[in-house]
Formats: C-alpha cells, sequence, structure tokens
C-alpha cells in the first residue's frame, strides 16, 4: 500500500505563526513602497506579454457594481497598496497612493465560460502602470450560461498571488459588513532576502563544476504562431483530488516532457515569504522562487524532500547575482532587450529558462468569497503571461453541497497549443488527479479557440 507523502512545509514553516495584518494608516501617513528590482523586471514583462495576477470568483446572483464599489472603497482605504500609481525613475521609483480605488466595471452580458480566453477579450485589456494607471481593477461578467463571473485583475509587477487573494478576502469581508484586517506593510521582496542574508548557509564551489541545465519544454511548440507572442489558458476543475498535487504535478510533467525527448526537467516555485520569513501581512510582491529539479528517477517523495532541504537552507532568499543592476536600467532598453530574446527563450532550450512554472495558492473557502446577493461556487486563477508553461492550483474545501476539488489552470503560448498539445495535456491531467468514479471535470474544449 502506498503510504502518503510527506507534508511539503514551505507554505509556512511549522513554528511560525499565521502572519499579522498590519494596523490601519493614521491620517496624514501616506503610502509610500520602494519598487523592487524584480518588480521593475516585471514590469517589462508586463509591456511585452501582459504580466497580470487575475483571479476569478465565479456563482451565482446579480452584483449591484454601486455596492460592490462602495465594498472596494471601504477595502481599498484599509489597504491603500491597492490604490498605488508608479511615481520616479530608475532607481528613484516608488509605488506611491494614489487615494483612488481600484474601479468596479459591469460588462455586458458574455458567452465566456470561464474555462478558457475564449469569448473573453477584455482579459487581454492590458493594465499601465507606465502610463500612471492604477494596479487593479474588478470586472463583473454576467454570464449567458447563468453564472455571474468576478474577474480581479492586478499588475504582478505591484501585488503578487497572496496578496491578490487578501485583497479578495477583504473585499467579501467589506460586502458582507464585516471588520476588515487592512494592512500597510512596505515591505518589498528584497526586504525580506536582506532581513534573511545571514542565516543563508555557505554555498562552497564544488571541485567539479556542474554545467548549467538546459530545460526542455513540457510541450513541443509548433511551427507556427510564434510571433508576436500570444498567451492562451485552459482550467481544469479536479473532483476528489489527489493530494500534494504540487511535486506529483512536477513528475507527470516531467515524465510527459520526456515521452517526446530526453532532457533536463525544472521548474519555478514561488513561496511565499508572509508568515514564513516575515510576519508581516503585504499586498505587494513578497516571494522567493525556487528551481524545482526533477531528475527522470524523481518521485513525488524526493520532490518534497527536496524543496523542504531548499527551505531549510533558505534558498528562496538567495538574491539573484546583479539583480539590483535592474533599477538603474531604463525601462525602454530593458523592453527592448526582452523581445530581442522572447522568441528564443519561449522556444529554444537555454539554461536561463524552466520547463515551466507550478504554483500552489492554498486553500480559497467558498463562503469566504461569498457576500449578500452573491454565492461562490468555483475560483480559479489565471497563470501569469510568463514561461513555457504556467499551472497554478488551489484547493476548493468541501461544501454542504459540493465535494472537494481543485481548480487547476494552465498557460502556454499560442505556439504549444495550437496542434492541440495543451488541450492533450490537460485531458491526461484530469484523468490522472481526478479520484475514479468519483470526478466530473469542466474543461474548455478549445483547441482551435485562438487560432
Amino acid at each position: 500500500m502506498n503510504q502518503p507523502l510527506p507534508a511539503v512545509t514551505f507554505e509556512r514553516a511549522p513554528s511560525t505563526p499565521a502572519p499579522v495584518a498590519q494596523p490601519l494608516l493614521k491620517k496624514g501617513k501616506r503610502y509610500v513602497r520602494p519598487l523592487s528590482p524584480l518588480e521593475r523586471f516585471s514590469l517589462g514583462l508586463n509591456e511585452t506579454y501582459r504580466y497580470h495576477v487575475d483571479c476569478v470568483i465565479e456563482g451565482i446572483g446579480d452584483i449591484d457594481p454601486a455596492r460592490l464599489q462602495a465594498a472596494v472603497d471601504l477595502a481599498a482605504a484599509a489597504n491603500p497598496a491597492i490604490r498605488v500609481r508608479l511615481r520616479g525613475f530608475l532607481g528613484f521609483c516608488r509605488w506611491v497612493d494614489s487615494g483612488r480605488s481600484p474601479r468596479v466595471r459591469l460588462l455586458p452580458m458574455s458567452n465566456w465560460d470561464g474555462n478558457s480566453e475564449r469569448n473573453a477579450p477584455f482579459l487581454q485589456e492590458r493594465l499601465l502602470p507606465l502610463d500612471g494607471g492604477p494596479v487593479a481593477d474588478i470586472l463583473v461578467v454576467p454570464g449567458a450560461d447563468g453564472r455571474t463571473r468576478i474577474v480581479f485583475r492586478s499588475v504582478h509587477a505591484a501585488i503578487d498571488g497572496r496578496g491578490l487573494m487578501h485583497w479578495m478576502l477583504e473585499v467579501c469581508r467589506a460586502a458582507r459588513g464585516e471588520a476588515l484586517l487592512g494592512s500597510d506593510s512596505r515591505l518589498t521582496d528584497l526586504d525580506v532576502q536582506e532581513l534573511n542574508k545571514d542565516k543563508l548557509p555557505p554555498t562552497p564551489a564544488p571541485a567539479t563544476p556542474e554545467p548549467p541545465k538546459h530545460c526542455i519544454p513540457v510541450l513541443s511548440p509548433a511551427a507556427e504562431g510564434r510571433m508576436p507572442v500570444d498567451f492562451v489558458w485552459r482550467r481544469a476543475i479536479l473532483v476528489n483530488p489527489s493530494s500534494q498535487l504540487l511535486t506529483k504535478a512536477a513528475v507527470f510533467l516531467a515524465q510527459w516532457a520526456r515521452k517526446r525527448e530526453a532532457g533536463d526537467v525544472g521548474f519555478t516555485i514561488p513561496i511565499d515569504f508572509r508568515g514564513l520569513r516575515t510576519q508581516e501581512m503585504g499586498i505587494g510582491n513578497m516571494t522567493g522562487y525556487l528551481r524545482l529539479d526533477v531528475p527522470p528517477e524523481a518521485t513525488p517523495r524526493s520532490l518534497v524532500s527536496q524543496l523542504n532541504q531548499k527551505m531549510r537552507d533558505y534558498a528562496d532568499c538567495r538574491a539573484t547575482p546583479g539583480i539590483r543592476t535592474l533599477l538603474w536600467i531604463p525601462i525602454w532598453y530593458l523592453l527592448r532587450k526582452m523581445r530581442q530574446a522572447a522568441e528564443a527563450a519561449l522556444y529554444t532550450v537555454t539554461p536561463s529558462v524552466p520547463s515551466g512554472g507550478i504554483v500552489s495558492m492554498g486553500a480559497m473557502k467558498l463562503d469566504e468569497h461569498s457576500f449578500p446577493g452573491f454565492r461562490a461556487t468555483t475560483i480559479c486563477g489565471i497563470p501569469g503571461a510568463v514561461g513555457k508553461l504556467n499551472l497554478v492550483f488551489l484547493n476548493l474545501p468541501a461544501t454542504e453541497t459540493l465535494p472537494p476539488r481543485i481548480a487547476a489552470s494552465f498557460l502556454v503560448p499560442l505556439a504549444y497549443s495550437r496542434d492541440g498539445q495543451l488541450d492533450a495535456l490537460v485531458e491526461a491531467f484530469i484523468q490522472e488527479f481526478s479520484a475514479p468514479n468519483k470526478a466530473t471535470v469542466s474543461v474548455a474544449n478549445t483547441a482551435s479557440s485562438s487560432q
């Protein structure tokens, strides 16, 4: 009989209490946060591709935009990082509270089913902080299928996934008339790394340096549709799903890649600093990153051990060498270099780009994302438009009427989907990780939706 996998502890250190919200801002004290080097790089990605952190709450009900806007205004006042605008230049750039809340927009009736980008041109609209625009907004999309979908959109340069989750919860609390947690944290990812740098173990040079890994993609790109770059995504709902999905998914995706060709496989794994490396609950980017290597003999258990060892070594707090240099590179120059390197980065095997990214967002309870007039039935993330493959999943605990589920979303450049490669992968993923004879699934049948 298979033994249960040991728990992956990177979500939160066992001895570390949960993050605490910060006191609300005092009157007259304006929220200002430095732009970190990683956020500057993300600004370039947003200009190149549309690098957002978006999440969809799907449910039943008719939403009054004015009432929702009032809730947003309350939540934004308690969490001013959601109201910021970009100010300054080069290394002097700051996120500064504008005093203006994210806007709620009611869209016309839509045929969008929430399973992909099909019939959702509004998702292609890019938030433009470099032009002085907001870093977040909220779309209310009434569906022809009787569902209402609330899309929380944000720019990754200002907000990370966990920050967006906090923001969504605050809006729903405000809509229910509950007390807000609030946060005015000004910490950046660079600050957290600096606070923990003394805990990094020394890294002695190996006697025989290993060559850099050249990670193969999970899918094979089609010859057409590579440039200009466009991204497509698919959602799958797993019912009664397999547990410990992160490491199991990594093994599954690596095996899928190696069915086509031999080679190295590795994935970027984001690590939430909140409650793990700091007690502050900020909305901004407070995320570190690890590379999860998946050798041919890897098992989910061995990958859990690898992740936990890297966490014990504070590998997520190891800053990229020379990262501060990005603060002094003009965005126009950064954009030019990104666009020149885009085709090679996305469609060739290079040591700098992994096979993809895997993001576990933890659990999101439906009742906590419901409010008077709206009952949430499903929540899913839309992966950020970056890399060769991006998988984001979140756990939806069981309710009185619904079994436990996982909402998994896959995103790839169009060339990795043009010949049906992505849809075949998603169907196989569903079959692998849904419980036999118990699961019903929802997946877009959109192999040609973006062609």
